[in-house]
């Protein structure tokens, strides 16, 4: 039994990350910060020109142009506003290549909207040319499929299960 309590926690707790995770973490906590702010153009930063968002869907958004004309509505915050945070982020072999994921939500603010809140995850494929080149978006897809929930502090609970800071080693 004690094992079974070991092994458990070790699963869920969080992983220390490296300096270059630290550094992808921040990256997409200020990508997300770039909606937060409704801020086209510095959203527009984070993206790889031959970015590919909605991977993994039969109808993907291929390059900068699309995306930015795409997600103009979310930027703006009308009428729905995202907000997320990286709950987990790895490189491997390739240290210009890193995966993040975590969860977001999505208010719609019109008056009649119903549902209100819906919540889900994402995931976020990065890349840089070099260890000194910034990390941009190559593939932004999404998770677990959203689903509604009841109320804005339901929302909030289901982001904040991503921790604020990266969990550096």
């Amino acid at each position: 039994m004690l094992a079974a309590v070991v092994l458990a926690s070790l699963l869920f707790a969080q992983a220390k990350l490296d300096p270059d995770e630290c550094a992808v973490w921040q990256r997409e906590l200020s990508f997300a910060q770039s909606v937060d702010n409704h801020d086209a153009k510095a959203f527009a930063t984070y993206l790889h020109p031959e970015t590919v968002f909605a991977a993994g869907t039969e109808h993907p958004l291929r390059g900068v142009d699309a995306v930015l004309k795409n997600w103009a509505a979310l930027i703006d915050g009308k009428p729905l506003r995202l907000r997320w945070r990286p709950n987990i982020v790895n490189i491997g072999g390739n240290r210009n290549i890193a995966i993040s994921h975590g969860p977001y939500m999505i208010e719609d603010t019109r008056a009649d909207a119903n549902p209100k809140y819906r919540v889900g995850t994402f995931t976020t494929i990065w890349g840089r040319e070099s260890a000194d080149a910034p990390w941009l978006v190559l593939f932004d897809g999404p998770g677990e499929a959203v689903r509604p929930v009841e109320d804005l502090a339901a929302a909030e609970k289901f982001i904040a299960q991503a921790p604020a800071a990266c969990p550096a080693r």
